[in-house]
């Protein structure tokens, strides 16, 4: 499949570079040699980039992909959404699973528009990415903590992927949820790593809301992969003391890849309701499940765009309302609050926005400074489809509050397709540590598939990495809490291996424990 892709991409360039050696002679009788034409063509095409690109996101710069990836990936991605189904004699690629009305029935600009705006990216974008600026030198191998393997060979594989991973805080002895993705089994785990139970025919969880009377399992659908289709659901849940888990009823269904349920009486009626974090892919949204009673919900858009990942409930302003924090990814990405104005009535606020190549991937509320104010941590580093390269933009950023909800970045450390950051006072010094997953670097770089960063103050952190032996590629969900109780916060890492070598046999985990160890 990417054999197949790479040719893609390769008759896509040359097409291209074809066609546009054949212009040449139009140019030179145009009176206006090729490279002045191609300048002209390129000026034009950065206004029209801010009047199009601009209608759905941010304007993405040139200078944050290579161009072959603006050429060959983006452009040609981005083409059918402004009804350019094809382009010099190239077929451009249009999502099959989603309704026609989502893309414009004839062009919004024509082909010479489309020209120029190819012309702008291609001549503003680098030939290359530079490096990410890390000295790998001074990461140094983890100490801090002990690398403990499940002992039941079962979750052991060529293939070993997690969708959901869990310390399950609200039972005692604690014990360790983890899904595998391929299989679609629930796995459950003691505190020593025992396995306990398997359990199937819950579908693809992506998370488990916990509370006091009552269980919720998010099933994101059939498979992984990318789709536009409306196959998850959230369902009612029952598990016993000793792992058994079993589905009391469907509470939403025919939601488009939901990853997250979180449960919040957003209007203060006494009745829990929910909000629904439907990533999708072209379509999707943030949903509140309004509770009106005798099992019945009232379904209210917050907001209608996909790539919803992650959602908080807070109440930031101390007027008694639960508020909602969410990120999206897919395009228009940024991390938005939605105040609670009472009788059902939200107010939306774009607090930070990225461009599209940044691949948003999580986001927590995070008080670094000690001022009463929720900071924001934030990573970046969803390197699939179109624009697959290592980008030095991705990794763990720091946005501090300034107590109005205006953010500003103070902290950045580069991290290779970075995943999911979590910060919490690992060593108890009263300083906030950063524990970090990544899921798109090469089997040559194992060293970021886990990075942890010790907090020295002022915003001064020491990396370090898990010893080259340990069976774990890439990090693909993570989770923190004390699983032996005692009083010392353990890292539980979900692993994202695939191994399609036939003659290598090498097989990992789903998941691998960081016992904490630091006295």
């Amino acid at each position: 499949m990417l054999l197949d892709k790479k040719v893609r991409n390769r008759f896509i360039l040359v097409v291209l570079a074809i066609a546009n050696a054949a212009l040449v002679l139009h140019f030179v009788f145009d009176n206006k040699t090729p490279e002045e034409q191609f300048l002209s063509n390129a000026r034009v095409g950065k206004q029209l980039a801010e009047k199009y690109c601009r209608s759905c996101h941010g304007l993405p710069d040139p200078a944050l992909l290579s161009k072959d990836v603006w050429i060959a990936g983006v452009l040609p991605t981005m083409g059918p959404l402004f009804g350019i189904n094809s382009f010099k004699g190239v077929e451009y690629l249009r999502m099959k699973d989603v309704d026609s009305s989502r893309f414009p029935k004839d062009p919004v600009l024509d082909s010479l528009e489309w020209q120029k705006i190819s012309d702008y990216y291609y001549s503003a974008a680098p030939a290359y990415l530079p490096a990410q600026d890390k000295d790998l030198e001074r990461v140094r191998v983890l100490p801090y903590f002990s690398i403990e393997l499940p002992k039941d060979q079962s979750v052991f594989g060529k293939v070993a992927m997690t969708s959901y991973v869990k310390i399950d805080t609200s039972i005692n002895p604690r014990r360790i949820l983890v899904n595998d993705a391929m299989s679609q089994k629930l796995y459950v785990f003691d505190a020593q790593l025992n396995l306990l139970k398997i359990n199937q025919g819950l579908g693809l969880i992506t998370d488990i809301d916990f509370q006091s009377n009552q269980i919720l399992a998010s099933n994101l659908g059939d498979n992984v992969e990318a789709n536009n289709q409306r196959k998850g659901d959230v369902s009612q849940i029952q598990m016993d003391k000793y792992g058994v888990i079993s589905k009391v009823k469907t509470l939403f269904d025919k939601l488009a890849r939901p990853v997250k349920i979180t449960h919040v009486d957003l209007d203060n009626d006494g009745k829990m309701d929910y909000i629904t974090s439907e990533f999708g892919n072209i379509i999707g949204n943030l949903t509140w499940m309004q509770n009106k009673g005798k099992g019945i919900f009232q379904k209210k858009i917050v907001r209608d765009r996909p790539g919803v990942l992650n959602t908080i409930v807070d109440d930031y302003n101390k007027d008694g309302l639960k508020d909602i924090w969410a990120l999206f990814a897919q395009g228009d990405e940024g991390v938005f609050v939605f105040t609670n104005k009472g009788k059902g009535n939200l107010e939306e606020k774009q607090v930070l926005r990225f461009p599209p190549s940044y691949g948003s991937t999580w986001f927590d509320l995070v008080d670094f400074n000690d001022d009463g104010y929720q900071d924001i941590i934030y990573t970046c580093g969803d390197n699939a489809d179109y624009t697959p390269i290592l980008k030095p933009y991705h990794g763990v950023y720091i946005y501090l509050n300034d107590g109005k909800n205006n953010f500003k970045q103070k902290y950045f450390y580069p991290i290779n397709g970075c995943y999911k950051a979590i910060a919490k006072d690992f060593d108890h010094d009263g300083k906030k540590d950063i524990a970090a997953i990544s899921f798109f670097p090469s089997s040559l770089q194992p060293e970021e598939a886990f990075t942890y960063l010790k907090n020295n103050g002022n915003y001064n952190f020491s990396a370090f990495k898990l010893p080259i032996t340990t069976p774990f590629e890439k990090g693909i969900t993570m989770d923190v809490a004390d699983l032996d109780q005692d009083g010392r916060l353990d890292i539980l890492l979900g692993n994202g291996y695939y191994n399609s070598k036939e003659a290598d046999n090498h097989k990992e985990p789903l998941f691998i424990i960081l016992r904490n160890n630091i006295k």
